[in-house]
Parts: C-alpha cells; structure tokens; sequence
C-alpha cells in the first residue's frame, strides 16, 4: 500500500519471552480474567482552540493509550481498556485529525503532537503517566519521552515505528497539501482506500491471526472518511523526518521502557524497529509475543498488561 506502516498497528502473544530483564515468561493472572465492561467517561477538552476527543475509564496509577495511525480510541475497546481499566486510571486519546479529534492546520508532526498531548494531559491534571504507544503512537510516546523527559513515569511501546525507513514520504506529503489532487485523493478515497485494499492491508496487519470481524466493520465504517485520509496521510508523509531526528537520542530516555513485538510483524519490522530501540536504550526490556503480528493492541490486550506490571505492579502475577 503506502509505506511499511500502513493503516494501523496490531496483533501479539501466547508466548511471551522477556529480554533485557534476563527472565521469561510472566502473565497476568488478575488481569488476563474478564471484567465487567468498565465504565468509559466520553470527554472533549479544548487545547489549543483545537477539540480534543477523550475517554476515561478506571482507578489507580494514570496510564494513557495513544493509537496508532490510522485509529482512534476505539482501538482499545476491543479487550485493553477493559482489561487495564480493572488496575489503572486509562486516559485513551484521539490523535490530531482521528477519531473525533480536531486536526491543526499547521504540519501536525510527531514534536507537534507531543506539544498538544501535553497541553491536553495538563488540561485534564494528568501528572506522571505511564504512555503506552502503538506503532504510530509509539513514535509520539518516544518524541514525548524526549520533549517531556520528567513529565512522565514509564513507556510501553507497541510494535513502534522507532526509525526511519527508505521512503521519506515526500510524495505522500505531496499529495496531501496540494489542493487540486488533494481533494481528489480524499473525494476518490473510498474506492482507491475501498473495502477489498482495505481488508487486504488489515490482513497483513493481523498476520499470521485472522482480523477481529467487528474492527474490519468499524474500519470500513470509519477509516474512509475526507479528515481520517487527510490525516492519515499526512501523518505516514511527515514521520520519516521526525524519527530522523529523534533516531540518535532515545538513549537519553531515562524513565523505565518496555517494548512488545510480534516476531511475524509485517507493518513494523521487530529487527529495524523494536530490537534495534532495545539495544539503544539500556535499562529497557523487550517482550517478544512468538507467532504473533503487528495487531498486539487488538489481539492480545494481556500483553500490555504484563508489560505494565514490569513498570507499576499493582496486580498478582503468575509465572508460567
């Protein structure tokens, strides 16, 4: 389709090997049971004269869910705000242009982003989270570890898109601010983004497990629409830049990290990507999910549960 991270980040677990921390495998056991449907406070802020898109559900240590591209924060009803709502305070918010979020009208970079979360975070009096990052959201969560480095407590980082790759986006970026071919991208987008490429980048993303039915539904339901391209877009065409400066500092990361990858990820390569981050910042552990793709977030919510607990355990654990 587009580039190697193309329309979202998702998919890990079963076995779960936890490197840099030297041990192997530990679950949740409190965590990995089911909970009543939490309670989800559905909220909007302005930052910025921008509306920002919110929801909040849980008590406990504050944990805040950033989505991946494309998305919105209804990728974490899907198993992870349930899951995680039953320990901690989970804030999941709606990216610029996503979901049901304003998009700025200035180049919404990774450093933008990290600006305006944290206008949003102070806004709602969130102080020391714990972010948790998919693919997309994982680049903002490093870019946000690097502005804010003593705003926050931990990072977990989902299939991240840590480092540049060989398209540099230009022509996306291209398309996207030109007027004229612009508005014919997103005024064709249904049928050039249509159902069957769709189902087919969702397939690779979900690779080697089948695609959840009712996020291929909301997918074809929300993903389609002028702002969620235009935003998209935009997004994959200026990351390339961001993550070329932000490559050569993540060892001034000095918060606990912890980075979950499926070793069959076909989006995000788990070799160029989340190793690679591994070995640049010293005091982080990586959990491998064997047989397991880009869709963690989606498929395997107990994942970030476990990785959390490598941070701020605030359930029992048990090894396995």
């Amino acid at each position: 389709m587009l580039s190697r991270r193309s329309i979202q980040r998702l998919s890990l677990l079963l076995i779960v090997l936890v490197y840099g921390g030297a041990e192997s495998v530990c679950l949740v056991s409190g965590k990995n049971a089911l909970h009543e449907k939490p309670a989800i406070q559905d909220g909007f802020i302005n930052v910025d004269k921008l509306r920002v898109h919110y929801w909040e559900a849980g008590k406990g240590p504050t944990v805040v869910m950033i989505h991946g591209n494309a998305g919105s924060v209804e990728d974490f009803d899907f198993g992870a705000l349930e899951l995680l709502s039953a320990s901690y305070r989970v804030v999941a918010i709606d990216r610029p242009g996503h979901g049901r979020s304003d998009r700025p009208s200035r180049k919404a970079t990774v450093e933008l982003q990290a600006e305006l979360l944290y206008e949003t975070l102070h806004k709602l009096h969130i102080t020391q989270p714990i972010l948790v990052g998919h693919s997309w959201g994982g680049s903002l969560a490093l870019g946000y570890a690097l502005k804010y480095p003593n705003e926050i407590s931990g990072l977990v980082l989902l299939a991240p898109a840590a480092f540049p790759d060989e398209d540099d986006g230009g022509l996306l970026e291209s398309m996207a601010r030109t007027p004229v071919i612009g508005d014919f991208i997103f005024g064709v987008g249904r049928p050039l983004f249509g159902h069957r490429m769709l189902s087919r980048e969702l397939a690779k993303a979900f690779y080697p497990e089948r695609v959840l039915d009712r996020y291929l539904k909301a997918a074809h339901a929300n993903w389609l629409s002028r702002q969620h391209l235009k935003a998209y877009l935009e997004d994959e065409a200026s990351l390339n830049d961001s993550l070329k400066s932000m490559k050569n500092r993540y060892a001034e990361i000095g918060v606990p990290v912890v980075i979950v990858t499926g070793d069959k990820d076909q989006i995000v390569s788990p070799i160029q990507n989340a190793y690679a981050l591994h070995a640049m910042i010293p005091q982080s552990q990586l959990i491998e999910v064997k047989n397991a793709g880009h869709e963690i977030l989606l498929t395997h919510p107990e994942t970030i549960a476990a990785a959390l607990d490598l941070i701020s355990p605030s359930a029992e654990t048990v090894s396995r």
